[in-house]
């Protein structure tokens, strides 16, 4: 075995061995913090050197980051390991794209692809929709039409378009069939809701399949959006470059487009290995397979490698986990560390910028940090696409102020919410509750001279921020990936949701739990709701 700069585990061991002298195909589970990327990098080191291999990633940092310790692994082995990429899956299948394409095409990538042609196909082309009759209006009958092609544009627009680029995701019309139940399944999975009861989801789902074929269409001529790089080596049944191995990092969120592109990239006889933790597996809504490792073992026949150990966390912090996941274990030399039941006030007096808060849903952190600002203490909350989403959500409204607002908005919730629950769809009522929470929170805590909704709107955009040097709030699923020294759970009550009924959504909301849970490199502090206007500051 080639000589370690580094001491491996025993489990590392096991999985290096495997990979220089074994054959066949793995599956790596790696607990929280138990050196996953570590063993990623190191293991390439024992690819023989003519055969090549890629790292899938699932976004460029990660990707980047990989690559850059690959080309630092061949500088300390004195030979460059040409043989060995770092890669996106967007980048694996775009390469294929623009093949298929060829230098005469210019390729366009537009990430409002999908809402400029769905504008054009209401707006301009018309057709879609049965007009209703103007004709006794005679010669306003034009702009009457337009006035509905407008409103049905508000309607459907972002239903149809979120909708649309979701059939990308699970490869309708590639690798899945275009048939309405699996729209349905869609739609039920991602919590799509309507902007008005004026619309129906049978409509939705023929405009987005109408939708998604312009868009293939338009592939052609090189305008491409994100999902694309994705969808169309399968649609179009493109050949990958090849390699002898293919490396998954995070496998337990991909989905089925991902998992078979990493097929088609694999050659025959090739070798493959998943590396990622099962019970880590919480973005089911955003489209990952819910049982991905499940669907890795039997769709690539893997062996199983587990990685146990955490590197990252206390020891109390693990205990704390072992109640959700057993077999996770501490180091040797961890930390003993501390989980306590405090008062936020008292939690509040420990954390600094380098620490978090962590909650299930977004609305108690929006009302923690206004606790905060009011004491005078700095603080983000992190997602600015949680931000986006709120902002999109007042806009909707088209309220003439923050009153108004605040009675469409009431209106909107209560009529959404009804519609939900009759049809069993707790869970998205609940989600949908949270938001509208979130900015009755932030409209409640305005100054008078504040209470305009561009102010409203900047307070968002200001709160829900990435920055640096303050202390951090955060909700549970945005802090995966993330570690800090100490972290409070703010509102335990709130893990696992009650609203959770399906088997797969229980399932995850455990995982969220466990997630949160190991987030902590040394204390972990649990705290009910907050009263900190006095005697929180740093």
């Amino acid at each position: 075995m080639t000589k370690l700069s580094f001491v491996p585990s025993i489990a590392q061991n096991r999985i290096f061995d495997w990979i220089e002298f074994g054959s066949g195909n793995a599956i790596v589970k790696a607990r929280a913090g138990s050196g996953k990327s570590t063993t990623i990098v190191q293991g390439a080191r024992f690819i023989p050197a003519n055969e090549d291999a890629v790292i899938l990633a699932f976004n460029a940092p990660v990707a980047k980051e990989m690559g850059t310790k690959i080309e630092a692994l061949g500088e300390e082995l004195g030979r460059v390991l040409s043989n060995i990429r770092a890669s996106t899956f967007h980048s694996l299948g775009f390469g294929a794209v623009c093949k298929k394409l060829g230098r005469r095409i210019e390729i366009k990538l537009d990430g409002a692809k999908m809402h400029k042609l769905f504008q054009r196909m209401v707006v301009e082309e018309g057709g879609l929709f049965p007009d209703p009759d103007y004709s006794e209006y005679g010669t306003l009958c034009v702009e009457m039409t337009r006035e509905f092609r407008s409103r049905m544009l508000g309607i459907y627009g972002e239903f149809v378009v979120k909708l649309a680029e979701l059939a990308k995701g699970v490869g309708i019309g590639a690798i899945s069939p275009d048939i309405d139940q699996r729209w349905i399944k869609v739609i039920e999975h991602h919590c799509l809701e309507l902007e008005s009861t004026d619309g129906s989801e049978e409509t939705g789902i023929a405009l987005a399949q109408k939708l998604l074929l312009r868009s293939n269409k338009e592939a052609l001529t090189g305008s491409l959006d994100f999902h694309d790089q994705l969808y169309l080596p399968l649609l179009w049944n493109l050949r990958l470059k090849q390699y002898d191995w293919v490396i998954i990092d995070e496998a337990q969120d991909t989905n089925d487009v991902r998992r078979e592109l990493a097929r088609r990239a694999l050659k025959t006889g090739g070798r493959f290995i998943a590396v990622g933790d099962p019970n880590q597996s919480i973005y089911g809504f955003t489209g990952a397979s819910t049982d991905a490792m499940d669907l890795i073992a039997t769709e690539f026949n893997t062996v199983e490698f587990p990685l146990s150990v955490s590197y990252r966390c206390s020891r109390a912090a693990i205990k704390y986990a072992q109640e959700i996941v057993p077999d996770i274990e501490a180091a040797p030399n961890a930390r003993e560390g501390l989980v306590v039941n405090i008062p936020m006030i008292e939690a509040l007096k420990r954390l600094t910028s380098t620490d978090v808060v962590i909650c299930r849903n977004t609305a108690p952190l929006v009302n923690l940090a206004f606790s905060l600002i009011a004491s005078g203490r700095g603080c983000t909350i992190l997602g600015r696409d949680i931000g986006a989403g709120l902002v999109s959500l007042i806009k909707k409204r088209n309220a003439r102020g923050i009153e108004d607002l605040s009675t469409k908005l009431d209106q909107y919730l209560n009529r959404e919410t009804q519609k939900l629950k009759d049809k069993g769809e707790d869970a998205r009522a609940a989600s949908l509750a949270d938001r509208v929470n979130c900015i009755t929170t932030v409209i409640s805590n305005l100054h008078e001279k504040d209470r305009t909704i561009p102010a409203l709107l900047r307070w968002l955009e200001k709160m829900f921020d990435d920055k640096t040097g303050v202390l951090s709030l955060c909700t549970g699923h945005k802090a995966k990936g993330k570690e800090w020294d100490r972290v409070a759970i703010l509102r335990p009550d709130l893990m696992p949701s009650k609203w959770a009924k399906a088997g797969w959504q229980a399932d995850q909301e455990e995982n969220l739990q466990y997630v949160v849970r190991t987030r902590t490199r040394d204390e972990l502090y649990i705290t009910e709701s907050p009263e900190v206007r006095e005697g929180c500051r740093a």
